[in-house]
């Protein structure tokens, strides 16, 4: 092996997916308190009430946090949407006073990160971001624009044992132009 260069994985530990289209209960946009905060928050009153609509995964988390904004880099938290996948037959009535929407699906580059080490935030969306920027098949997708994130362990043994709360972030994908 010596003299030999070790070749490193293409993807850099991270992975290209695709989102199908669902339907999903939304939060609306927010602020992230309204969301998750102590309290009359969506998570508190109305999720912790109707946890029967949702969708239950094996795997993955049917969830995503995304930040309405004009650009990643202007990613503003007082306007977030919570989205959550719904069961085939709930209805309008049955989300009141949210709205049930179609979540467009899409390509994404996925890679896990500390929520609680903003350090190990930004260097993981940093290198997403590297790694999209010199694809010759990608680059940043139009939704949405803050990328989104989700938990795939939000009160589970795994983190607490680890002392970290893994997210996973989400960053848009598209073909690259001609």
């Amino acid at each position: 092996m010596k003299g030999k260069k070790k070749k490193t994985a293409k993807l850099q530990n991270m992975r290209a997916i695709e989102i199908p289209k669902f339907r999903a209960v939304s939060s609306g946009v927010q602020p992230i308190d309204a969301i998750f905060g102590d309290g009359d928050s969506f998570h508190n009153t109305w999720l912790m009430s109707h946890r029967h609509l949702l969708k239950t995964h094996i795997y993955e988390p049917q969830d995503f946090l995304w930040h309405e904004c004009e650009e990643m880099s202007q990613a503003d938290i007082n306007r977030s949407v919570w989205a959550l996948a719904v069961n085939d037959d709930v209805t309008a009535e049955d989300v009141a006073p949210y709205k049930l929407i179609e979540f467009p699906g899409g390509m994404f580059l996925v890679a896990t990160a500390d929520e609680k080490d903003d350090d190990d935030l930004n260097a993981t969306v940093n290198c997403m971001m590297d790694w999209i920027n010199n694809s010759d098949i990608f680059e940043y997708g139009d939704f949405p624009k803050s990328g989104m994130c989700n938990m795939p362990n939000p009160d589970g043994a795994i983190d607490k044992a680890l002392g970290i709360a893994q997210q996973q972030i989400y960053l848009p994908l598209k073909f690259r132009s001609s």
